[in-house]
């Protein structure tokens, strides 16, 4: 679905994370540079595989880590890769410092459930968390309860 409508949210990011996201490419450059002035085969192809390694993953699965929310749909993109989710199935948002592995670079996250069990569950973390939760709430046509949206009674027989 293309939807011109959308409202663009990024990821929060946490300060301890940041400072690995920032570590680990100059770690790998450093290893490169090294193996340059010392002139060894293997550790440059090493240094420039890893390289390649980080660079892939930043471009693929980090860069950009952002939460889109159009008319029917919440928009999950990291990296190359986009996750939709429909509004109408969303049954509760919560706040969670779940740790699993999610596109969310803060553990300050939102947990997003549209069905029982574990793969009903997505975190996201976006750091403009309330404007974030009212859009949603406006569009999803959920209901606050204290720091939690839940779906509304009028729709809740047909969830």
């Amino acid at each position: 679905m293309t939807d011109l409508n959308v409202t663009w949210f990024r990821s929060k990011v946490d300060w301890w994370l940041g400072v690995i996201l920032v570590a680990l490419p100059l770690i790998e450059i450093g290893a490169f540079v090294a193996a340059l002035r010392s002139g060894e085969r293997e550790g440059i192809v090493a240094a420039l595989v890893g390289i390649g390694i980080v660079t892939a993953i930043y471009a693929l699965l980090i860069i950009p880590i952002r939460y889109g929310l159009s008319r029917e749909e919440l928009i999950v993109r990291f990296g190359v890769v986009r996750s939709r989710i429909r509004l109408a199935d969303i049954l509760e948002v919560y706040p969670t410092h779940n740790p699993l592995s999610s596109p969310a670079l803060s553990l300050d996250r939102l947990a997003i459930r549209t069905k029982a069990g574990p793969f009903g569950l997505s975190l996201v973390s976006p750091s403009q968390r309330e404007e974030f939760l009212t859009e949603l709430a406006a569009r999803a046509d959920l209901v606050r309860e204290g720091g939690r949206l839940v779906r509304g009674t009028s729709r809740a027989g047909s969830a």
